[in-house]
């Protein structure tokens, strides 16, 4: 009976003791965008109208988005606790004569960020975005650049633009599921801003003359994102893009009118993935340590209870021990 008192009150105290490790010690260990991330994500977007640079005309095709996700690892030494991720993105559509795809525009962007938070580091480590041409432009990255914080909460989040490169509210809408993943769902309304200008002839803008004249580049987008709030992660994505040509306060030319999103495959995909991982990490940030912490305080109480009827026993042998040893003397 001791030898099991005290198995249960050692098995108690490391239970107890147990709990608080695994949510404080093993949980920030965790939860954290790995640094050496790869990843292929494709969004598509059906009927949409462009401006093409070989009949300077504007066209309706499909579009199809490819982004590649590589991690760079060293970031973590230079910089402890970000992490950078390099996104090259290349938009293409199908070729009427056949063949192979048509490429409609490309870049990369390099932007680093907090590993837990999601949160960029503007001061880290040489981010930038390319355009079609391949040229490097620095650029200081904020808000949320690539995903959201672990256990994200239900509120507005500051979320990048990479054609505005600034940050624009995100607000939470409410909850929702993708493939049976629980989501929150946030939606980001960027009204119609000049975000750039163009040299053209006005004869491309559909008017009369040939003298050139500085076009306003105008762009405006609805992004709603389905976020899987435990590991913050994008399931789920669809943007409704417009850019045109304006002058004199007249769109003149539309370059892109598109609404683009994640095909089924990369829902689905990142719907079985991160579904897995949060239902792991909510285990670890909160089902095991309360669980350890129960069996550890019943087994704690259970050793004490029986080692209390263990001296209460060997208490009560003594008295009645030394009463027969007094009445075998009278």
């Amino acid at each position: 009976m001791r030898k099991l008192s005290l198995a249960l009150i050692a098995i108690g105290v490391f239970l107890i003791v147990l709990g608080p490790m695994v949510r404080f010690y093993a949980y920030p260990r965790l939860a954290v965008a790995p640094a050496n991330q790869r990843s292929v994500t494709t969004l598509v977007g059906p009927d949409a109208t462009i401006f093409d640079i070989a009949t300077l005309q504007e066209i309706t095709t499909d579009l199809t988005t490819k982004v590649n996700t590589a991690g760079d690892a060293s970031t973590p030494e230079k910089s402890e606790g970000d992490v950078t991720y390099v996104n090259s993105t290349s938009t293409t559509s199908p070729n009427p004569e056949g063949g192979e795809p048509i490429m409609r525009s490309r870049d990369v962007e390099r932007m680093t960020f907090d590993a837990h938070t999601g949160e960029a580091n503007p001061n880290c480590c040489g981010d930038f975005i390319s355009d079609t041409e391949g040229v490097e432009t620095p650029v200081s990255h904020t808000g949320l650049v690539a995903k959201f914080p672990f256990q994200t909460e239900k509120k507005t989040y500051p979320f990048w633009d990479s054609t505005l490169r600034k940050d624009a509210p995100i607000m939470y809408m409410g909850t929702g599921q993708v493939e049976g993943v629980d989501v929150y769902k946030f939606s980001q309304t960027i009204a119609p801003v000049q975000y750039d200008s163009m040299d053209v002839p006005l004869s491309l803008l559909g008017l009369e003359g040939d003298e050139t004249v500085a076009a306003e580049r105008m762009y405006s987008n609805t992004r709603t994102l389905w976020v899987e709030p435990e590991t913050g992660v994008i399931l789920k994505r669809s943007e409704a893009v417009r850019e045109t040509l304006d002058y004199e306060g007249e769109s003149r030319v539309t370059l892109t009118e598109v609404t683009t999103g994640y095909d089924d495959k990369t829902v689905k995909k990142n719907a079985d993935e991160y579904g897995s991982q949060a239902t792991m990490l909510k285990l670890v940030r909160s089902t095991l340590p309360a669980v350890a912490f129960v069996l550890g305080l019943i087994s704690l109480i259970a050793g004490l209870v029986i080692g209390r009827r263990r001296d209460d026993e060997d208490g009560s042998s003594s008295h009645e021990h030394a009463g027969t040893k007094a009445n075998a003397h009278a």
